[in-house]
């Protein structure tokens, strides 16, 4: 029993103990702490929400499409050579005017989600981010065809911070304003195709020479692939870059079960039908290489629509009287035969620049009715074109025309010439 009580006594001595332990004090820099991290979040967030708050005043109304405005091209002189615009380009269609297996193209390739999310595709974004960290670069978008269609006829293409907030909220608010249908059809009639045409009527026109109703999956497919870079990809300049855009919307296509891999495989064998020449040469103009030259170069760094919608006045370094005689000096080429695309040949190219300040003055690419640039767009080794400097190097070496030269390997440095070889296309 003393054993017992004991043991008792010693349990109420340790609780007693531990129960008038004084609690722990809270180091006052901890608080501090606690404090600054508090009131950092609550600045952020008034902040993020002043800035939301902001946005949101600035939204247009949805049911005001903005106007296009025409852009101008001078010269060097500051003389008008061109206005260009798209308003006169642009065909509005219904909806039901629009083939199945172009709309059908559009959302397997821009939006595959587009008839479950609500303007803004939070999977959509976080796929496209995964994939582009995988490709090491911007290989998918994460934008809706309603957060496209709301940059495209509301906003800039300014790529900012809020442009991109304003545009996700502005897809919100259409979603809620139009239905799926509705959305799609304005999209349609909305997206920039390349050579001046908006809207797929007008690109059916450009690049088929037939109304949108007309299309075939072939041809729905390569005009699907378009929107993405209108002027890389045109079947009318980059024939090949065009056809490998074509095939990765058919494979959307198949991946999303709107077609089967048979029928993929036949449109990528289809005979396209072409037009010879794009509507959006500038034949009546001695320019007109330059000028196309020009648009492409601004589409590609501040956009399509800023060309075609924006009103830019663009100042360049071309001079008409040296443009003039260029385009003369190619008319005085000998015309040899017509080919059977009714071209002239010799087929050539010039351009003319001021070895004082690399202006380009003067711009040939073709001879003809032909819309391919070959003086930017023709990749060519230099080859003969470097014969007289070789020649005068082997004359001033000593060398005459009867001089023999051993066909052998040569290295200079380590390092061999070796002759080109033209990769396969693989099918």
């Amino acid at each position: 029993m003393s054993l017992q009580g004991s043991s008792q006594n010693g349990r109420q001595t340790r609780r007693r103990t531990t129960a008038t332990k004084p609690p722990k004090k809270k180091s006052p820099m901890r608080r501090f702490l606690w404090i600054v991290g508090i009131l950092v979040f609550l600045i952020i967030a008034g902040a993020g929400c002043g800035f939301i708050g902001a946005t949101m005043s600035d939204l247009p109304e949805v049911a005001n499409v903005k106007p296009a405005a025409s852009s101008q091209i001078y010269d060097v002189h500051g003389n008008l050579i061109t206005t260009v615009h798209a308003t006169e380009n642009r065909l509005p269609v219904k909806l039901s005017q629009v083939p199945k297996d172009l709309q059908n193209a559009f959302i397997a390739t821009e939006d595959n989600r587009f008839y479950s999310h609500h303007g803004v595709d939070p999977i959509g974004i976080m796929r496209a981010i995964w994939v582009n960290i995988a490709h090491d670069g911007v290989a998918e978008g994460g934008s809706t065809i309603t957060q496209q269609l709301a940059r495209n006829a509301f906003l800039t293409q300014d790529r900012t911070l809020k442009r991109k907030i304003m545009e996700a909220m502005l897809a919100i608010r259409i979603e809620q304003y139009y239905t799926k249908q509705e959305i799609l059809e304005m999209y349609l009639n909305q997206i920039y195709f390349g050579q001046g045409a908006y809207g797929v009527q007008a690109a059916a026109h450009v690049y088929f020479g037939k109304n949108v109703q007309d299309l075939d999956l072939a041809q729905s497919a390569m005009l699907a692939g378009l929107p993405q870079s209108p002027n890389y990809y045109s079947p009318l300049t980059n024939y090949k870059a065009g056809k490998a855009r074509q095939a990765v919307v058919l494979g959307q296509m198949v991946k999303y079960d709107y077609i089967d891999q048979a029928t993929a495989d036949k449109a990528k064998d289809e005979d396209l039908g072409l037009r010879e020449k794009s509507e959006a040469a500038h034949s009546d103009n001695n320019a007109s290489y330059f000028i196309d030259y020009v648009i492409s170069e601004i589409a590609e760094k501040y956009g399509d629509d800023a060309v075609y919608k924006d009103g830019l006045k663009i100042y360049t370094t071309i001079d008409m009287k040296a443009q003039d005689a260029a385009v003369q000096a190619m008319h005085n080429l000998p015309n040899f035969y017509t080919d059977d695309k009714g071209l002239t040949q010799p087929q050539g190219a010039l351009i003319a620049i001021n070895p004082h300040n690399g202006y380009i003055v003067a711009m040939v690419g073709g001879r003809g009715d032909d819309s391919f640039n070959r003086a930017v767009l023709a990749e060519r080794q230099p080859g003969s074109a470097f014969k007289p400097f070789v020649y005068l190097a082997a004359i001033q070496d000593g060398m005459t025309p009867g001089t023999v030269m051993d066909d052998k390997k040569i290295e200079f440095n380590g390092w061999s010439p070796k002759n080109y070889e033209v990769p396969i296309p693989v099918k």
